[in-house]
């Protein structure tokens, strides 16, 4: 799950089918998957299966333990990481709200499906490890995330009736959010951090000057490196380097590209530097990075 772009524009599934699930492995190591702050225009269900995730959620961080979930709604800014050395594994699913309307607009879609696809009502979010709806909703995520691997025959049929129970349980339990004031504010915060991030990451191969971050975000550079570390829990340059780093992961995909020019080309005018920088998020060297992509081991949906 590496999104290459901050604002995914990738399909999940297809046109007729707008859904997919997503094995996602954040245990440190040569096939660590990274998922930076990121968002994109469908909903996500996240699913513990393994160990724990650190879940960041706009400004807000949650620690997830094997089992927890999170609905999050689409445009909502995200990313997770493993909050240790020990293992870290969940599944996401990625869908939007047209996988369940129909031809018309019934009751369903007017009371429930076209509130939450609008933005009027929100997804809860990460649960709280004790919610009485948590284990009912996983169980049902799970099946979701299996029949969409799997494929068995009517698979879309036991994914599409999973939706509707996990829509249907958060009614019931009173988790759909009203926006409200405070949503907005909080959607104006996360419009101006999207704005740095994309420059960041249409920039990763320049030098990128605190002052001209600042100016994107409109602030003063003091005030800009507050807001950036309470929103992204991140010193600005120490995001730049993430970025770097998760894109040279991928450019190390290509075996006709040295590391050397990788490293050059994000950035990193001293190639010593660049294997120190990559060693530490990736906790190996590039080229045993390189060399580990060969054969990886056997995931399902791999983003």
């Amino acid at each position: 799950m590496e999104p290459t772009h901050l604002l995914e524009h990738r399909q999940h599934g297809d046109a007729t089918f707008h859904i997919q699930a997503y094995h996602v492995v954040l245990t440190p190591g040569p096939f660590q998957q990274t998922v930076n702050l990121h968002w994109h225009s469908e909903a996500e269900f996240i699913v513990v299966t393994r160990g724990r995730v650190c879940l960041q959620t706009g400004s807000q961080r949650h620690l997830l333990a094997e089992g927890d979930v999170a609905l999050l709604s689409g445009g909502e800014l995200h990313s997770m990481t493993a909050p240790g050395n020990g293992p870290s594994e969940c599944k996401a699913i990625v869908f939007g709200f047209d996988v369940l309307e129909g031809t018309g607009r019934d009751r369903v879609q007017q009371l429930y499906l076209a509130p939450i696809a609008s933005g009027k009502l929100r997804l809860p979010g990460a649960l709280d490890h004790g919610h009485p709806a948590r284990e009912a909703l996983a169980a049902r995520l799970c099946e979701m995330a299996q029949a969409l691997e799997e494929q068995p025959i009517g698979y879309e049929l036991i994914v599409k009736s999973r939706l509707y129970d996990v829509l249907a349980q958060l009614i019931q339990a009173n988790l759909l959010l009203e926006t409200n004031a405070q949503h907005e504010i909080d959607d104006r915060r996360a419009d101006a951090l999207k704005a740095v991030l994309t420059y960041i990451d249409e920039h990763l191969g320049e030098k990128l000057r605190l002052a001209d971050l600042a100016r994107i975000a409109n602030m003063s550079e003091g005030h800009f490196c507050r807001f950036f570390k309470e929103m992204t829990h991140r010193k600005p340059m120490q995001y730049v380097n993430e970025r770097r780093v998760a894109r040279a992961a991928e450019l190390l995909k290509d075996p006709n590209r040295s590391v050397t020019a990788i490293g050059m080309d994000l950035g990193f005018h001293d190639v010593s530097y660049f294997i120190r920088v990559f060693r530490s998020y990736k906790h190996c060297t590039p080229l045993a990075y390189r060399k580990a992509q060969v054969k990886p081991p056997r995931r399902s949906g791999r983003r």
